[in-house]
């Protein structure tokens, strides 16, 4: 025993915590609290309390610098408390509590065997850590996590990358087709999954990789260009004229039209200057060396994804090249969602997808979220199996309707109050009682909430090791199919 509950509401407790034990209390440790029934509760909060005067410390410490005569004069009236939040009751597994527990119930600390329901079997789950000052098994299930959509959630240096590596390593062991957009290099192969089985690192100059990747001009559409750079009504319009007549290949026409020749053809409907600004515009989307014509890698993701493969996106040069980083990751996402849909309108079962998409915040920020092809998967990529997990280090940049819908959130450390406070505010789940852990977290602890577990678990992710077979000779590919 380790205390006795003081207090008790519909949702939480407060525990007088025995002198001897105060120090081997932590913020969101597990408790058992033996009443009638048996609760699990999660430490939120540790304090001091004072049944006396409130300010008799203060007092006494200007008396005198002997802290035993302070203690001499406090007495018992000061003690340990922790509040914790009640998770659930303990029936062979863990349902909702609708009751609370007695006045002056026994507390100990959670052990393996009150938990051992979250040793379930079988390949509907992942392992990605295991409880924190425990040792029992972390354990995810993956319909849930993939096509409700998650987040990965820390400040730089707390481990999400690792977190994120765990976690693609499992899908691959669960032959789970997954597309990683690797803006900074971290999962191809300088520190990554390249090299492993049924991984394939398709990339930009400046990153080693297995394939090269090439968008064809064809695929670029005018909601991509709202996405990199702000249009003015005017632009809008003539975008709109010109994709209206010239389809697929509005951006070949611009690009190599006169701008002369482009008023006059439109019956000067166009301004000069309207037409100079556009060119300007599209001149450095057309001459990005990874925008092409003649040929579509993106038919190559979409076979190898339907072949159960993981693919990396290695963005090697371009990795502060907004730009190009919108570019990319709206094109692909856009095509798979795309493809998705009709595989399903015409009958055609696909697996669960999982897009993982770092530097959230870029795309899905409240400015440009509602322009992307992002917006669409949150809300409706659930119906055709694709699924999105966004991975960021500033959550408090990220629209508040996105984080609404991850319904699965493994929280880092964040030292950033407005991270903590928007995370709390957006998201589904309950984060409320999580807000003081979240800035006291250690490397690779995180906290794991949300429908892909029975309860809100602190956690110990595992580290990431590339401990697979190098892959055999890679098998070439044809880049010679448009299918737009």
């Amino acid at each position: 025993m380790i205390g006795k509950v003081i207090s008790a509401e519909s949702d939480r407790i407060t525990a007088r915590i025995l002198l001897d034990d105060i120090e081997n209390i932590n913020m969101g440790d597990l408790l058992i609290i033996e009443s009638r029934f048996k609760y699990l509760a999660r430490v939120s909060s540790i304090f001091s309390k004072n049944i006396g005067e409130p300010n008799l410390p203060d007092k006494i410490a200007v008396l005198t610098d002997r802290i035993d005569d302070m203690e001499s004069l406090f007495g018992t009236q000061f003690y340990y408390a922790a509040e914790c939040g009640i998770l659930g009751v303990l029936d062979s597994g863990i349902k909702p509590a609708k009751t609370i527990p007695k006045f002056l119930s026994k507390i100990r600390k959670a052990e393996s065997k009150d938990l051992d329901f979250l040793l379930r079997e079988g390949k509907n789950y992942i392992k990605i850590g295991r409880l924190r000052n425990m040792d029992l098994p972390i354990k995810i299930d993956i319909e849930s996590f993939i096509t409700k959509h998650a987040g990965v959630f820390g400040k730089t240096g707390s481990g999400k990358s690792n977190t994120v590596k765990v976690i693609i390593k499992e899908m691959i062991k669960h032959n789970i087709p997954c597309l990683v957009f690797d803006i900074h290099g971290e999962y191809g192969y300088k520190k990554g999954l390249g090299g492993m089985v049924n991984v394939i690192v398709v990339g930009l100059p400046g990153g080693e990789c297995d394939v090269s990747l090439t968008i064809p001009l064809q695929m670029i559409k005018p909601g991509d260009l709202r996405v990199m750079t702000t249009l003015t009504e005017a632009q809008e319009d003539a975008v709109a004229l010109i994709y209206r007549r010239y389809g697929g290949k509005w951006l070949e026409y611009m690009s190599q039209t006169d701008t002369e020749n482009i008023v006059s053809e439109f019956e000067n409907k166009i301004q000069v200057t309207t037409v100079l600004a556009l060119q300007r515009k599209i001149g450095r989307i057309v001459d990005y060396n990874f925008v092409g014509r003649d040929f579509n890698s993106l038919n190559y993701i979409r076979d190898k994804i339907k072949q159960d493969k993981v693919i990396i996106i290695d963005f090697g040069d371009y990795e502060h090249d907004d730009w190009a980083i919108k570019l990319i990751t709206s094109v692909i996402s856009r095509f798979l969602l795309n493809k998705y849909k009709k595989y399903k309108k015409e009958g055609h079962k696909t697996k669960e997808t999982l897009l993982v998409l770092e530097e959230a915040h870029k795309l899905l920020n409240v400015d440009t979220a509602k322009k992307t092809v992002f917006s669409d998967i949150v809300r409706e990529g659930r119906k055709f199996n694709l699924g999105l997990c966004i991975v960021d280090q500033m959550p408090h940049k990220i629209f508040e309707e996105v984080l609404a819908q991850l319904n699965t959130v493994i929280i880092m450390l964040l030292t950033n109050i407005k991270d903590r406070e928007h995370l709390v505010l957006s998201s589904e789940n309950d984060l409320s009682d999580f807000k003081k852990e979240m800035k006291r977290l250690d490397i690779g602890e995180a906290i794991i909430t949300g429908i892909s577990v029975p309860f809100p678990i602190p956690a110990k992710i595992d580290l990431f090791s590339l401990s697979s077979s190098k892959k055999e000779n890679f098998d070439q590919f044809e880049f010679n199919e448009l299918d737009i």
